[in-house]
């Protein structure tokens, strides 16, 4: 237990995305295949119903959270390896120029801006209403692609190697993304794709927006601070910063020093190698990871 909660506290944001994804994946779909197994009821019908997010707005009005847990759902085990791959490439290029809270930030404001999109298309366009379906939807996709859309309109010339072959300018990358979601409308999953296109298209203003000094992912930040309780006056502390850019940059520095030394003694004795001390002073030096 403390092992997982030690790598829980030195993860960044992209990594502790991935981890509650898949270890929401698993809490849901193992239990269910065991129940499969004694044929025991729609259970897995019945946890839908409350966690993915509804196309019908009298049904959504009663259900406001499955706004935040649709995007922890995945309806097969290939579709949460192939989000997770893209969530994964995505964080390393967003990471490069912002940190953690900006990341987490863009990640659910874009997913609620594909739920929007998901949620007006299902109920205005024809090719849906007249089909007189309840359409759901599922996955982290429109969040995903938020945060790659946004590094990649905010920094459209830095190039990535595809495959570590093919060399693509990030701007490129995107086009191709966006166009494959808009041929691929007439699928079965249309809905789907228009979710898509939602969360990329707040990526490009947020992007846009950013460069003229505005973050309208800002407000996010208030809903993580929920969850931090004694963070925020810590935080007005620290932003002051009473020292020197020299004398902060060289604490920084030391203590991520001190991080290092205790993580290399426990790639070479393992976790519980590290005494009491160790123990809590690395807690204390990654919390605010």
């Amino acid at each position: 237990m403390n092992q997982l909660r030690f790598h829980w506290a030195v993860s960044n944001a992209g990594t502790r995305l991935i981890i509650a994804s898949v270890a929401v994946f698993l809490i849901i779909n193992v239990p269910l295949s065991l129940l499969h197994l004694l044929n025991i009821g729609d259970i897995e019908g019945m946890i839908n119903k409350w966690l993915l997010l509804p196309g019908n707005f009298g049904e959504f009005i009663f259900k406001p959270w499955t706004l935040f847990t649709h995007m922890f759902m995945h309806t097969s085990l290939l579709h949460l390896i192939f989000n997770m791959l893209t969530l994964y490439f995505s964080c390393q290029l967003f990471s490069r120029y912002f940190d953690d809270r900006r990341l987490i930030n863009v990640y659910f404001v874009g997913g609620f801006a594909g739920a929007l999109v998901f949620l007006v298309s299902v109920n205005v366009f024809p090719l849906f209403t007249s089909m007189g379906q309840d359409f759901t939807a599922a996955g982290a996709s429109a969040a995903i692609l938020s945060v790659l859309i946004a590094i990649s309109a905010y920094r459209p010339d830095d190039e990535v190697f595809l495959f570590g072959a093919i060399r693509l300018k990030l701007m490129w990358l995107a086009t191709i993304i966006v166009l494959l979601d808009l041929l691929q409308i007439r699928s079965s999953n249309a809905a789907g794709h228009l979710a898509h296109l939602g969360g990329a298209a707040f990526g490009v203003l947020w992007a846009i927006q950013l460069r003229k000094g505005n973050d309208i992912s800002a407000f996010f930040g208030k809903v993580q601070d929920l969850f931090k309780p004694g963070r925020k006056a810590k935080m007005r502390v620290a932003h002051r910063r009473p020292l020197k850019d020299e004398d902060y940059n060289l604490s920084k520095k030391e203590q991520q020093m001190q991080v290092d030394e205790i993580l290399d003694k426990i790639s070479r004795s393992g976790y519980d190698s590290l005494s009491k001390e160790e123990k809590s002073r690395l807690f204390e030096l990654t919390k605010d990871k």
